[in-house]
């Protein structure tokens, strides 16, 4: 596993389920679903930014900012991340109600809100200290009502939870604790770092320079110690760009902008102790910025400038959006295409035979859908008559290496797998 949690998250296998009965395996039909959530967000944002007494102009603007910044890319087009944007319609919504209406009935409504949230990923745990700081910033209800909100969802969850495993079951799955990255170093550049992957198009200005600068950022940022120069030059030019940035807002915005930078701190915090850095774990958290944006705009003078300023971010970052999504399907189609070429390599090899993978297709303009951790799904989706069992560096346990039948090795120039023995 890629993070500390045990995974339980009936709600996205619900919306599989009802997707795949209702239009198959129709792309078409998932994408328009994946819009429409997208599009309920970003109302969402809105909604929320009004109820927080935010103005009506800084308020769209945030909707708008949210419904096309580029950090999106991995939630919107990756199958697997509906939960990230199941998990931010249902906190939204719980946090939208909570500082709006202040009744028994939304009461109730709140606390489904935020356990559906609870259903669809894990990590929707950080409602709790969101909630508290919607607490400070409105003061609408009282601290019981606050509790009850809070408390009444984790229960009911650890209960769903019990009932799972008891009637269906256990996830098969374990929790895997050093996965959790607790350098404090790491952990504050990791902040900076999608701090400013949420404000810049990051991804696409690899585009210009090439995907192995990008590699070799990762890497340094994965091993520092052995890429120190570069781990270095990297966290100061991070830590510059973040802190001109938070200067300009702290000279626009003053006090103002401390809702939103401790929204964006309290959606993320979960994911700063993780091994692993990603797209997808910005979806929530954008809504700060979003609405950080969105106040720091609406303050534009003279009014031409606002325009010209939210106009020129706004292309910029749908025209990202636009061609990641391009990217993407660039992406599938190359590893999909490495699936049938290893198809065709294993006509020979019987069904039930234990192959060892000594490498994978790698990432394609900085995206990958292949790993060790999900090529056999893949492999039994696509060929479920051909029954192979993979094995890989990663995953492969001592008594599994006596019984390897044959071993294949991925030829990036030739984008093909070839037999070793």
């Amino acid at each position: 596993m890629s993070a500390p949690f045990n995974y339980f998250r009936p709600l996205p296998k619900i919306f599989f389920l009802l997707m795949s009965n209702a239009f198959n395996d129709s792309f078409v039909a998932f994408r328009i679903a994946v819009i429409i959530l997208h599009i309920i967000c970003s109302i969402l944002v809105y909604k929320f930014s009004l109820s927080l007494n935010f103005s009506n102009t800084s308020s769209f603007i945030a909707a708008i900012i949210f419904s096309v910044l580029s950090c999106h890319s991995e939630s919107l087009f990756f199958i697997n991340c509906v939960n990230e944007i199941f998990s931010a319609v249902f906190i939204l919504t719980g946090l939208y109600w909570y500082s709006k209406y202040d009744s028994v009935k939304y009461t109730f409504l709140i606390i489904i809100s935020f356990l559906f949230a609870l259903l669809s990923r894990e990590s929707a745990i950080c409602y709790i200290p969101l909630v508290f700081l919607v607490k400070f910033k409105t003061g609408n209800r009282s601290w019981k009502d606050t509790l009850i909100v809070l408390l009444i969802p984790i229960l009911l969850y650890i209960a769903f939870r019990i009932f799972s495993e008891i009637h269906f079951g256990g996830t098969g799955e374990r929790l895997v604790f050093d996965s959790l990255d607790l350098n404090p170093v790491k952990v504050i550049y990791k902040m900076f770092h999608y701090f400013i992957n949420m404000i810049f198009p990051v991804k696409s200005l690899f585009e210009f320079v090439g995907f192995n600068s990008l590699e070799i950022l990762v890497n340094a940022f994965k091993r520092p110690s052995e890429n120190l120069p570069v781990f270095l030059g990297l966290s100061i030019c991070v830590s510059v760009i973040c802190g001109a940035m938070i200067l300009l807002f702290m000279k626009t915005l003053k006090k103002e902008m401390i809702f939103p930078l401790l929204f964006i701190m309290f959606s993320l915090a979960i994911y700063l102790f993780s091994f692993n850095t990603a797209e997808r774990f910005l979806y929530l958290p954008s809504t700060g910025l979003s609405i950080l944006l969105g106040m720091f705009f609406s303050k534009l003078n003279p009014r031409k400038a606002l325009f010209t300023f939210v106009i020129l971010f706004l292309i910029i970052h749908s025209a990202s959006l636009v061609f990641r999504s391009y990217r993407h399907k660039q992406a599938a189609t190359y590893s999909g295409e490495a699936i049938k070429n290893l198809f065709g390599k294993t006509i020979d090899v019987k069904s039930g035979s234990d192959i060892f993978l000594e490498n994978i297709p790698p990432k394609k303009f900085g995206i990958f859908f292949l790993s060790p951790y999900n090529f056999q799904s893949n492999w039994d989706y696509n060929y479920p008559d051909k029954k192979i069992n993979f094995l890989f560096n990663e995953t492969i346990k001592p008594d599994d290496k006596n019984n390897i039948d044959a071993v294949y090795r991925f030829n990036d120039d030739q984008s093909s797998f070839e037999r070793v023995n």
